[in-house]
């Protein structure tokens, strides 16, 4: 669609719901235009192609904040998009003020990232690069026995959004990612393990290194075996870490805190993390694939910390949350409240280093059951995990079939040192930047 036309049609809407009594409005335009191709046994095994839109109304009426949402541009469309937001409104009874929002002083937001490197992402391009990648995953190791599924795909997609209120935003954004997933065996033992890629240009996709770094996490399965249960000195490598970490995310949220979902409500400039832990907010990190300028009520974000040398510094805020405690929005407005590129700060070490000072332990690299094995309020967790054994301060035997215990405010108060491998993963709104953790002690079950 031309994005003229989208544009004026979000004004023709605004003006029609302020006509038919709303008393403040908004309109959004969304579109995702994306391509992948999925590889298997040395051929395109799925290809799509396909562009999705749509527009989305909120607006004010009887006091409650109605919404609705349509994939039509008629003005049929138009019309029941602002009659079921009036109907939505009729039956609302949420006693939170919600909000349309523009601050004068910044009522025009663009940012348009997407570069001339996105033209690369053609479907030739795209397939060559996939069957090398399947063809050289299966031809690093005779154990690899089968990638079973291998998927590039790319999108890109602008999103508008005006309100009656003078709030005029225009986002444009892209990506290109690459997944793959192989199986290796020896004997009757069978494995799997999988890898990613995610950026801007594909001219940057480092096939050896995804290779290695898929082949290093995979083979060592082979040979895993569980451990005698037990208290072991522990580091969390970054990827688990930020799994594991991401999963509380929501603790920081001021909207869980004011339901009393969240043990952090009322402890902002207390203690809740070691002193060498500091996490940070950096929406426009310059290392992030996609900087967040602003949010998805039109906020301005900003660099803020969050634990700072693990004193807790601010709970996160979109407009209806802020508003409830007489404060300012911190940006955090995403449907809800949600962080956007976040930094864990690093330490001086390296994992290998610290792994020497311990001497006799274990490293984490991958935690699972997530969603059923711990309890985000109380903060109680308990995960299958998998890893590698710590001997004489040296990464040692494979581990598989323990599962780690504790609590996670408890962890992160007894975090002992931050390494410097910082690695990141995508989330929602940005991504998540950690090195490893060396968290202390932790219970460990496995061999009884």
């Amino acid at each position: 669609m031309d994005l003229d036309f989208a544009e004026s049609t979000l004004r023709k809407i605004v003006d029609r719901a302020i006509e038919y009594g709303f008393e403040e409005a908004q309109a959004a335009y969304s579109a995702d235009a994306s391509m992948a191709v999925e590889i298997m046994f040395g051929e395109v095994s799925s290809f799509e192609n396909s562009v999705g839109r749509g527009i989305s109304f909120k607006g004010k009426l009887y006091g409650q904040m109605g919404r609705s949402h349509t994939t039509e541009f008629t003005d049929e469309a138009i019309e029941f998009l602002i009659s079921s937001a009036a109907d939505n409104c009729k039956v609302l009874d949420d006693e939170d003020p919600d909000f349309i929002y523009c601050d004068p002083d910044n009522s025009e937001l663009i940012y348009c990232p997407v570069n001339e490197a996105y033209e690369k992402n053609t479907y030739n391009r795209l397939v060559e690069t996939g069957l090398s990648l399947e063809k050289n995953l299966l031809a690093y190791s005779d154990k690899i026995k089968a990638v079973d599924y291998l998927r590039i795909s790319c999108s890109k997609g602008p999103d508008i959004m005006i309100n009656s209120k003078g709030l005029r935003v225009f986002k444009d954004s892209d990506i290109i990612s690459i997944i793959a997933g192989c199986r290796a065996e020896e004997g009757d033992i069978v494995k799997s393990g999988s890898e990613f890629w995610y950026g801007k240009d594909i001219d940057l996709f480092d096939e050896k290194a995804f290779i290695e770094r898929l082949a290093s996490q995979l083979l060592p399965k082979l040979e895993a075996k569980s451990i005698s249960s037990g208290s072991y000195e522990t580091i969390i490598e970054n990827e688990a870490f930020i799994s594991l970490f991401g999963s509380f995310v929501s603790n920081f949220s001021a909207y869980a805190m004011q339901k009393g979902l969240s043990l952090l409500k009322g402890r902002a400039g207390e203690k809740i993390a070691s002193d060498c832990f500091s996490l940070t907010e950096i929406p426009m990190y310059e290392k992030a694939v996609n900087k967040v300028p602003f949010d998805a009520e039109g906020v301005l974000t900003y660099e803020k910390d969050i634990i700072s040398e693990g004193i807790f510094k601010t709970a996160l805020y979109n407009l209806k949350s802020a508003y409830k405690e007489g404060r300012k929005s911190t940006g955090n407005g995403f449907g809800g409240t949600a962080l956007t590129n976040v930094v864990v700060k690093e330490g001086k070490r390296s994992v290998e280093e610290i792994a020497m000072d311990i001497g006799e332990g274990l490293i984490i690299t991958d935690v699972s059951g997530l969603h059923a094995g711990l309890n985000p309020i109380s903060g109680d967790f308990s995960l299958l995990s998998e890893g590698f054994l710590i001997k004489d301060g040296k990464k040692a035997d494979p581990v598989e079939q323990i599962t780690i215990a504790g609590n996670f405010y408890d962890m992160m108060l007894n975090v002992k040192e931050i390494a410097n491998d910082t690695k990141a993963l995508p989330g929602s709104n940005g991504e998540f930047f950690s090195p490893s953790i060396y968290i202390g002690k932790i219970d460990v079950s496995g061999e009884d």
